[in-house]
């Protein structure tokens, strides 16, 4: 101030440049980008085209640029001095789907269709989960599928690239009881058959056939040796049938 009894402090060349830099650059935004050319007569300053167009007449010292837009199937993405547009030179394989059609900015865009993902430019099929184990996250067109080993409490019995761990069915609920206990790769088993078995001298009963069905279960699904295995059809055949 002029009353002041102090000077005031000048502003640093830095606070001072800031303001017309700002404004330098909200001019050049606002212009379109140039390049130079040789003209006849002497070297001359040329607007370039916008995206979507391209030079269809040459600026001069005389007149400006003159723009034309692309024609079908033909582009330019960027400013450019270009006397013609780009084709769309981009064809989708026979495992890619269109994901963005050619237009007069853009050349056309091609992923992979669905069940496959892009490895090292190619489209590869999703990898399939093993039994035992379930997808965690299924595979996109850029990402393979993601499995992890069935919990506790769940199993997959087949390989699959789309199905998740199952939960093991509760055999009490159902009011049965489990025959089979379920792991990784199979579901539980469960059964009706009493402890009581047949039904006497009145000939087979629905019980029986779900008691013999529960006992070839349950030694289907152990791991016994095969000397094993034989025994007990040794024993089962001796048996004396009802």
């Amino acid at each position: 101030s002029v009353c002041s009894p102090w000077p005031t402090a000048p502003r640093s060349p830095q606070r001072l440049l800031a303001p017309l830099c700002l404004l330098l650059a909200e001019l050049g935004a606002a212009l379109p980008p140039t390049y130079q050319r040789q003209d006849a007569e002497a070297a001359v300053t040329c607007a370039r085209c916008p995206p979507g167009t391209f030079v269809a007449r040459r600026c001069s010292g005389a007149r400006p640029t003159q723009c034309a837009p692309c024609p079908e199937l033909h582009y330019t993405q960027y400013w450019n001095a270009l006397e013609r547009c780009r084709y769309c030179n981009v064809i989708c394989g026979e495992r890619q789907v269109e994901a963005r059609p050619c237009n007069a900015t853009h050349n056309r865009v091609c992923r992979c269709r669905s069940g496959y993902f892009a490895q090292d430019e190619f489209c590869v099929p999703h990898s399939a989960c093993p039994p035992g184990s379930g997808v965690l996250s299924p595979g996109t067109p850029v990402e393979d599928t993601r499995c992890q080993p069935c919990p506790r409490g769940s199993f997959s019995p087949t390989a699959s690239s789309s199905e998740p761990c199952r939960p093991h069915q509760d055999c009490s609920r159902q009011g049965k009881v489990t025959n089979v206990p379920g792991n990784r790769y199979h579901d539980t088993l469960c059964t009706s058959c009493g402890a009581a078995g047949g039904n006497g001298t009145r000939g087979p009963a629905p019980q029986d056939d779900e008691c013999a069905q529960a006992a070839i279960d349950f030694v289907a699904y152990q791991e016994l040796p095969v000397r094993k295995l034989r025994r007990l059809q040794q024993l089962l055949e001796r048996a004396p049938r009802r």
